[in-house]
């Protein structure tokens, strides 16, 4: 079918019922998400932990919650792995043999290549990747919000092996849930978000490790400036660790690149030229305005 009949038709007639797989931040959000947009569709959780599980129940967005995934995938015609990205090769090596016949399979991690691959050695021919682009620096299902999704962008990241429908489809979900999508390969997912994500967040925790070495009066002196410039290093360490380890050779490219800007600032202010730092700080400004 083509992309342009998905974008015509309602969340229920492109699934029926879909699985979400690990309701935390993200994982419950969509639920929500769905619900709010499709009260009729059916949505199914798999966690583990039974407070978790007994959470989604209590929730008006969730219909079944189960320990056991092959009873939580039972019916599905979408399944989303919202798991952190450091069991998402895990899940990918046991659910291939479990997932329905018909059952398209997609996910939320922040890197994809190591991911994408993972689900073509497990031979699970109805993977897509996608990473929606949605989050905050707190994590768990407190936190969760059925707007999350909403007017951010969604990388879809489709292998050389993955059918044109499949991505379609996958596509039009997000997009029925209000992302902009971005369609790039693996690899190339992870070079951009090791750029505009990975080192963002390294960079805002190094910020946050030089100045906790300094004066007392750094951190009393602090002003907003500062918190907004290191609120992301308020992020879970574990998942920032994880997100590090599996796209560790983009994220070292992207420190020596912005190494070599730190090089150029620290030439134009040893040399007192504050005509070209202040040409420096517009082209700094001018990025800044295009993603306001």
């Amino acid at each position: 079918m083509p992309l342009d009949d998905f974008h015509a038709i309602s969340g229920s007639k492109l699934f029926q019922k879909i699985t979400i797989v690990g309701p935390g931040l993200l994982g419950t959000s969509l639920g929500m998400a769905i619900h709010a947009r499709d009260s009729a569709m059916r949505i199914s959780v798999w966690a583990r932990r039974e407070e978790s599980r007994n959470a989604c129940l209590q929730a008006s967005w969730c219909h079944e919650a189960s320990d056991n995934l092959e009873e939580a995938l039972s019916g599905s015609d979408l399944a989303v792995l919202c798991t952190p990205v450091v069991h998402l090769s895990e899940i990918l090596g046991k659910i291939g043999s479990i997932l329905p016949a018909n059952c398209l399979l997609t996910d939320v991690g922040s890197t994809k290549a190591e991911i994408c691959m993972t689900a073509e050695q497990a031979a699970i021919k109805n993977f897509v990747g996608s990473h929606p682009i949605a989050g905050s620096e707190k994590s768990g299902m407190d936190y969760a919000d059925s707007a999350l999704f909403e007017g951010r962008p969604c990388f879809v990241t489709p292998s050389e092996n993955t059918s044109v429908e499949n991505a379609d489809k996958i596509t039009a979900f997000w997009k029925w849930l209000g992302m902009r999508i971005i369609q790039v390969a693996p690899k190339e997912h992870d070079r951009i978000l090791a750029q505009v994500s990975h080192l963002p967040h390294l960079l805002a925790s190094a910020l946050c490790n030089f100045l906790s070495k300094q004066s007392r009066a750094c951190r009393e002196g602090a002003g907003q400036g500062l918190r907004d410039a290191t609120r992301i290093a308020a992020g879970s360490p574990k998942i920032w660790s994880d997100i590090a380890q599996h796209n560790s050779k983009e994220i070292l490219e992207a420190l020596d690149l912005f190494s070599e800007e730190i090089s150029q600032l620290k030439h134009i202010i040893a040399n007192q030229d504050f005509a070209d730092l202040e040409k420096w700080l517009e082209e700094g400004k001018a990025f800044r305005d295009s993603i306001a």
